[in-house]
């Protein structure tokens, strides 16, 4: 236990110890300058503040005098100034006896004691003693402010001092250059009037004297009652610490004895604890938190989850569990490498600690999944702040070894007890309805319902046989017609997948075709339409049925694939087609989401096939990339058609439409047209090609073929 050095400290008393009291005594020294100091300033500051006070209210009372002298006097002083180059002569005005017994009539009873006027050259051009004029004041800074418009005052000592008839001595003056205005406000001369404040610098001085010994006497008090109370403590210090002297050195004494007892075996048996308990938390910490982030880990937030819902029916209050998952995580991982992905982890997790209760937990499930527990819920509305604070965690970008990373999440929420009342369920739940945010479009939060479990449980079905299905080639294709508006002529028609499942039926596209996105069955599957579709329209060609073009929907997986231009071009040269006879629809988000969309279609229109972009107008950014896509077709959605004759909000945007591609040498193709009056209004706006259920619905090649083979050579 090392006793030699753990024990044989210096005791308390000891010479060692004796200097921690001469701490007082420099306290003492300390306090004594401090407050000496600090008296210094006290009255030298008021002393200061007093005096310029006092030239303050005289520089205001003289400017008031200065007022009543332009007012009485100064149409007799205003020739000097402008004589002030003829000293002679003004000398003779100056010194006239009325003009002097009018200054001295003017300030009789006055403070002050001597006038001096000046021109605005600097020269004197009166003054109640004579011998001054003629005397220059250039240069002067009172002199000089006052001419800028800006009286100046200044206190000053005089041994003696002629005062209009008589002589003073030993007297405290104030002078205040103060400029003199004329009647159009322009500054005609200075005046300079000498108060006599003797009996004011005496009086304050005085005042300041009693007011210094004030607080000298009330610091002296200060620093006596301080003195008492920290000698008194020094005294009761001492008394301790000479008695914690005794009792340290008896203990030192048994504890020596005691050491010696034990010895190394004592030594062994503590470090053999100390490293079990260090091995046992270390595991500990191991089992129950991620390596990565420091969370908690699944284990030890099922631990507290379930703890809390132990204790939830006693507080009669409300849980939730957020599920947070990272959105598109896995393209920083393929495209930066694991290690800087392993960066932004931890990077999400500081910025999301910093914004989680105290008493909440936050923890890592999975690889970038995260989840809280958010106790004592009183009102639900608090939880959907919650999250959306969360999201807005994620609107700065994540700076990862001078990268710039740019992320967004979206969070599953469930409620216990009403979503459930066990680990298991709440889990499941938030992380059906986080899925459920991420189909609608990511970087959001969505409550969890019922109807979504349902919904996931039959897109957990679809997605099992559709895989199946693709590889059993299950999926089939059917074509739809495309007429022109005006003859009716066939002139093309568009390849549409349909599934016929043995185990559920015939499933709608809109069921199949999201499943398979969200899945990546979407590649798998769109290669198998394309490739079925250009082998029909060869085999057609082959037997004669030589149709125009058949479009066929590409999705935003195909298109961000570098090689897929290479494998149409490929697909095209296998089945010996032209490639003006396909046409490829993208949708406007498709062109929005896929990464260097541009590039990728100029590559396409330059095999030659055919472009359109389909549902036009319900995107939001088509027409400001219109003129720089390489398209040749807009198809009208089917929703403006279904307007026609309802409303003419939707035939305006068709008209719209119709005539930007005309403008642009685009045609249009209206899709869903079902009724005559739709037809005839598409042919009177100059609609170029028309589709729908009015001129035929999907069907399989055969009947196609069989109903529009015989049309394309008749009509």
């Amino acid at each position: 236990m090392a006793s030699d050095n753990k024990w044989n400290k210096q005791p308390l008393g000891e010479p060692g110890a004796d200097s921690s009291f001469d701490l007082v005594r420099y306290f003492f020294w300390l306090s004594l300058v401090l407050m000496g100091i600090a008296t210094v300033a006290m009255a030298g500051y008021l002393r200061f503040y007093s005096s310029a006070q006092m030239l303050q209210l005289e520089k205001v009372r003289a400017s008031s005098l200065v007022q009543v002298f332009e007012n009485s006097l100064w149409p007799h002083f205003k020739p000097l100034t402008q004589m002030s180059n003829d000293v002679a002569r003004m000398r003779e005005m100056a010194t006239q006896a009325k003009l002097q017994s009018n200054v001295v009539q003017l300030m009789k009873g006055t403070d002050v004691i001597r006038l001096k006027v000046y021109a605005l050259n600097g020269m004197t051009v009166f003054s109640t003693d004579p011998t001054q004029v003629g005397e220059s004041e250039k240069g002067n800074d009172g002199f000089e402010s006052a001419v800028a418009g800006v009286p100046v005052s200044e206190l000053e000592h005089s041994n003696t001092i002629d005062s209009f008839e008589r002589k003073l001595n030993d007297r405290d003056l104030i002078s205040t250059y103060v400029p003199v205005h004329g009647a159009d406000g322009r500054i005609e001369g200075v005046l300079e009037i000498y108060l006599d404040a003797t009996s004011f610098i005496a009086s304050t001085a005085k005042q300041l004297w009693w007011l210094t010994a004030a607080i000298s006497l009330a610091m002296i008090a200060l620093y006596i009652a301080q003195m008492l109370v920290v000698k008194r403590a020094g005294r009761i210090i001492k008394n301790q610490a000479a008695k914690l002297v005794e009792i340290n050195r008896e203990l030192d004494g048994r504890v020596e004895v005691r050491t010696r007892e034990l010895g190394d075996a004592n030594r062994m048996l503590e470090d053999e604890i100390d490293e079990r308990r260090n091995a046992e938390e270390r595991l500990d910490r191991l089992a129950h938190h991620d390596p990565l982030t420091n969370l908690p880990n699944r284990l030890l937030f099922k631990q507290r989850l379930e703890t809390a819902l132990g204790q939830q029916p006693l507080q009669h209050q409300r849980l939730a569990v957020l599920f947070l998952d990272l959105d598109r995580f896995k393209d920083v991982n393929d495209t930066l490498g694991h290690f800087i992905g392993d960066q932004l982890l931890i990077a999400v997790t500081a910025r999301l600690a910093e914004h989680v209760r105290s008493g909440d937990t936050l923890a890592r499930i999975g690889g970038d999944e995260f989840v809280c527990i958010l106790a004592n819920v009183q009102d639900p509305a608090t939880v959907n702040l919650a999250a959306e604070k969360l999201l807005s965690l994620f609107n700065q970008p994540f700076r990862i070894n001078h990268n710039d990373i740019h992320l967004s999440a979206s969070i599953g929420i469930s409620f216990s007890p009403e979503d459930g009342t066990d680990f298991d369920a709440l889990v499941r739940k938030a992380d059906i309805a986080m899925y459920q945010a991420k189909a609608l479009g990511r970087n959001r939060y969505q409550l969890y319902t019922y109807q979504m479990s349902v919904e996931a449980q039959e897109r957990v079905l679809i997605e099992r046989h559709l895989r199946r299905a693709i590889d059993a080639n299950e999926i089939e294709v059917y074509f739809q017609p495309k007429v022109d508006s005006v003859s009716g002529r066939l002139v093309g028609a568009e390849a549409l997948a349909r599934w016929n499942s043995p185990e559920l039926g015939s499933v709608s596209p809109a069921r199949f075709i999201p499943v398979a996105e969200n899945s990546g069955l979407i590649v798998r599957l769109g290669d198998q339409v394309l490739e079925k579709t250009c082998r029909q329209i060869a085999q057609w060609r082959g037997a004669g049925f030589a149709i125009n073009s058949v479009s066929v929907n590409l999705s935003v997986k195909q298109l961000e694939r570098d090689d897929f231009p290479a494998r149409l071009a490929s697909l095209l040269s296998i089945c010996n087609l032209p490639a003006s006879t396909l046409e490829l629809e993208i949708t406007e988000s498709v062109i929005m989401a896929a990464a260097d969309a541009f590039s990728m279609l100029e590559a396409i229109k330059a095999l030659g096939v055919k472009l359109s972009i389909d549902d036009f107008g319900t995107g939001y950014s088509s027409l400001a990339y219109l003129k720089q896509l390489p398209v040749h077709i807009l198809k009208i959605d089917r929703a403006f058609v279904l307007g026609i004759g309802v409303g003419n909000d939707s035939e305006a945007i068709i008209r719209t439409i119709i005539g930007l591609a005309g403008s642009l040498g685009l045609s249009t193709v209206a899709e869903g047209v079902e009724e005559l009056a739709q037809v005839e209004f598409l042919q009177r706006e100059g609609c170029t090609t028309i589709q729908g259920f009015y001129f035929g619905r999907p069907q399989p090649a055969a009947l196609f073929a069989q109903d529009w083979a015989p049309k394309l050579h008749t009509l």
